[in-house]
C-alpha cells in the first residue's frame, strides 16, 4: 500500500508539472499557441521518437553520468561555430536548442530512481537498471513497455522463495539471479516472446524454498534470465 501511495504521488507530481508548463505556455493567446504546439508536434514527432531511441541506446550502453563531459564539449563547440558564422544561428535556435531541451527532459525522467523499498519497477519508452534490495517484498513486479529494464536480484539470495511477475510488451526485461538458486519459469502468458536462460547451471539441485518463481506475461517482447 505504501508503494502504491508513492507511485500515485509521483503521477500527481508529473501531471502537476505538465499542467503548470501547459498553463504558462498558453497564457495570453491560448488558441494560437495551442495550434502552434499541435503543428510543431505533427511536424517533429518522428524526430522526437528518433531522439528517444538514441537516448535509450546510449543509456543501455553507457551510464548517463558518462555523457556529461561529451555534452558539455558539444555545447561549447556549437556555440563557437555559431559565433564564427559556420553554422546558421537560426538552425541552432529552431532545431538544436529545442531538441537538446527535450532530450534532457527525457534523460532526467528516465533516470529517475524508483523507491528502494518498493515491489514494482517499470520502464516505458526508456531503459534502466535497478538493484532489488534484500528487504523488498516477496512478490516483485518488473515491467518493460517499449523499453528495457535490467533487474539485479542477487541481493535476494538469502530470502525465502520470491515470486517475480515479469511483463514485457514490445520490450526487454533482463533478470539477474544467483547461480546457485532454484529458478522456475512459467511461460504460459507469453505470446511471441523470446525467453532465454543463460549462465552456469548449479552442480547440485538447489533448494526450492530459497528460489525464484518467475511468471512471464509478454507480447512481442524478450525476457532474459541470467545466472551469475
Amino acid at each position: 500500500m505504501a508503494e502504491r501511495g508513492r507511485q500515485a504521488s509521483r503521477i500527481r507530481t508529473w501531471l502537476g508539472l505538465a499542467a503548470v508548463a501547459a498553463g504558462c505556455y498558453l497564457v495570453g493567446d491560448p488558441a494560437h499557441r495551442a495550434r502552434a504546439a499541435l503543428e510543431f508536434a505533427a511536424e517533429w514527432w518522428p524526430w522526437a521518437l528518433l531522439g528517444l531511441a538514441a537516448v535509450n541506446l546510449l543509456r543501455a550502453a553507457i551510464p548517463p553520468t558518462s555523457l556529461i563531459g561529451p555534452l558539455v564539449l558539444a555545447a561549447v563547440a556549437t556555440v563557437a561555430l555559431v559565433t564564427a558564422g559556420d553554422v546558421r544561428a537560426h538552425l541552432v535556435t529552431v532545431l538544436a536548442l529545442p531538441a537538446a531541451l527535450a532530450l534532457s527532459g527525457v534523460v532526467l525522467i528516465g533516470t529517475a530512481a524508483p523507491s528502494g523499498r518498493g515491489s514494482r519497477w517499470s520502464r516505458t519508452l526508456t531503459t534502466g537498471r535497478v538493484v532489488i534490495p534484500a528487504e523488498a517484498s516477496a512478490t516483485l513486479t518488473l515491467r518493460a513497455v517499449l523499453g528495457e529494464l535490467q533487474a539485479d536480484l542477487t541481493r535476494k539470495a538469502a530470502a525465502k522463495r520470491t515470486t517475480v511477475n515479469v511483463t514485457a510488451i514490445v520490450g526487454h526485461v533482463r533478470v539477474v539471479v544467483p547461480r546457485d538458486r532454484w529458478v522456475k519459469v512459467n511461460t504460459s502468458g507469453a505470446l511471441l516472446t523470446r525467453i532465454a536462460e543463460t549462465g552456469p547451471v548449479p552442480s547440485e539441485p538447489p533448494d526450492p524454498s530459497t528460489g525464484f518463481v518467475i511468471h512471464v506475461l509478454g507480447v512481442c517482447g524478450s525476457v532474459g534470465i541470467v545466472r551469475v
